[in-house]
């Protein structure tokens, strides 16, 4: 089979002045739009920055999507995740609710919050296109791991069942919960690389209406009817989010209907799924998995199919409940809000754990769990109380994390950093002679970095060298496997 041409190097010249033609339009007319139609909660200038900020946020992706010859960039899909969470925010953002009441936010503050959100991306930006100043792609490692397409999807498509299989177990009661043993479990079975396993050899060495993309969304399907057993909403987001990834890095094109199913799957699913988790987690009456699935499948059709007294009030209410999944620009308020004038700032103490994460446990019996950031700041900041962080888990946001460590330029400084260790991340991985696996390891990187940026820096960047570590060393273990099946091949043609 010939090499298809890389769609990076090729972009026609039609479709680059669409795609800048559309981008000027979009802006124009989303002007009006964020200046009539934001919530009361932001002022006119909240409203201009966060328009501007959009447009800052979006030019990354406009860059890959219309410039012949542009790097995969990790900078886009973070400017996808900040457009979500904090430009989109101010169309749904009413209140903050904290322990004690509805969050007391200055307009100066929430002003601030998105400016600060304005500036992120394209500080990111300019920290990763300081990697070209560097010269990094010259004096970087560029590992080449090439796999056979045949077996990244043999191989990915038993990790995501060995994954799923690992859920039903613990929905069964048959796997341990103990800590440790479920962190193993998840480093044996990462359903996420499984399914860029699957995903990228479909779109770079076939068609993309290849049998490959069957089995990627047969392996979706699978995922949703045990994410509906569960009740988390997780097997069902991050498969959409990579085949939106995927096809931006790898074919360069922009999908927005996993975006919409993702979104809708939010809508639907989200506001029911405290009252499921009532039925089935907290209480003693077992049910079987199917029933799980039913019962779940149950309470989404009454919530949104009734019309019994109050349902339309819920239901308007479930909209609000689900679009603060996705919000972002209120809690980095609060964060300015409090910081330095009740907080003073931790100049760097939230990311303790970077100095421990290398070290096993066993050896640092006083190594802080990952989370150690997010539960400090949850108590410290009114989202709960001590006793409420062992029940629930409130992320603190990579970026008001960065405000309350060294404020306003400090956190953009840090940003900056952040966008050139992602250079770094792309130069070794992205390359253009880095083969299948190295491209599944990067899709793989750049999905968990845009999920976890809800959680602290710490939590993330702590596991990234064990996770290309261990990842890459079974990449390469299949790209022995293929140049051993290749030898094989060799050899039978020449007896022949």
């Amino acid at each position: 089979m010939s090499k298809p041409e890389d769609p990076l190097t090729s972009t026609p010249l039609a479709t680059r002045r669409r795609w800048l033609l559309l981008y000027v339009l979009g802006m124009a007319a989303a002007l009006p739009v964020y200046l009539l139609l934001a919530t009361p909660r932001f002022s006119s200038l909240a409203r201009s920055i966060a328009w501007l900020g959009l447009g800052l946020s979006l030019l990354p992706l406009l860059w890959l999507l219309a410039k012949a010859g542009a790097r995969r960039c990790t900078v886009v899909a973070i400017g996808l995740w900040v457009t979500l969470y904090h430009h989109l925010a101010v169309f749904h953002e009413r209140t903050l609710l904290l322990r004690w009441g509805e969050a007391r936010l200055s307009d100066r503050a929430v002003e601030l919050a998105t400016l600060l959100a304005a500036l992120t991306v394209p500080a990111m930006w300019a920290g990763w296109s300081a990697g070209a100043a560097l010269f990094t792609s010259r004096w970087l490692p560029q590992p080449r791991l090439r796999v056979a397409p045949a077996v990244l999807r043999v191989a990915g498509t038993a990790i995501v069942l060995l994954w799923l299989l690992a859920d039903l177990l613990w929905l069964r009661g048959e796997l341990p919960n103990e800590r440790t043993a479920v962190s193993l479990i998840a480093w044996l079975t990462p359903g996420e690389l499984g399914f860029a396993m699957v995903l990228i050899p479909t779109l770079l060495d076939e068609k993309p209406r290849g049998l490959g993309r069957y089995l990627f969304w047969g392996l979706f399907g699978l995922a949703a009817v045990v994410a509906l057993m569960r009740g988390v909403l997780t097997p069902l987001i991050k498969p959409l989010l990579i085949y939106l990834l995927g096809w931006l890095f790898a074919r360069r094109q922009l999908r927005l209907w996993p975006v919409i199913a993702a979104l809708l799957a939010i809508v639907l699913l989200q506001p029911v799924k405290a009252e499921f988790r009532a039925r089935v987690w907290d209480r003693s009456t077992r049910l079987e998995l199917w029933q799980r699935a039913e019962l779940f499948l149950d309470l989404t059709a009454q919530h949104w199919l009734g019309d019994g007294p109050g349902q339309s009030q819920d239901k308007a209410q479930s909209l609000q409940v689900a679009a603060a999944r996705t919000a972002g620009a209120l809690q980095l308020a609060h964060a300015i809000e409090m910081t330095p004038a009740a907080v003073p700032h931790q100049w760097g103490a939230t990311y303790v754990y970077l100095r421990h994460a290398f070290i096993p446990r066993v050896f640092d019996p006083e190594k802080p769990i990952a989370q150690w950031a997010d539960v400090w700041a949850a108590v410290i900041y009114g989202y709960t109380t001590p006793a409420g962080t062992a029940h629930v888990m409130v992320g603190l946001g990579q970026l008001p994390e960065s405000y309350i460590n060294f404020g306003f330029f400090g956190a953009l400084l840090l940003w900056a950093c952040v966008g050139l260790l992602c250079r770094f991340v792309d130069d070794l991985f992205a390359h253009p002679q880095a083969g299948l696996g190295a491209l599944v390891l990067h899709l793989y990187f750049v999905q968990n970095l845009t999920t976890t940026l809800e959680g602290s820096l710490a939590q993330f960047w702590g596991g990234v060298p064990q996770t290309f570590l261990f990842y890459g060393a079974i990449m390469a273990l299949l790209g022995s496997l293929t140049a051993r099946r290749a030898g094989r091949g060799a050899v039978v043609m020449e007896a022949a």
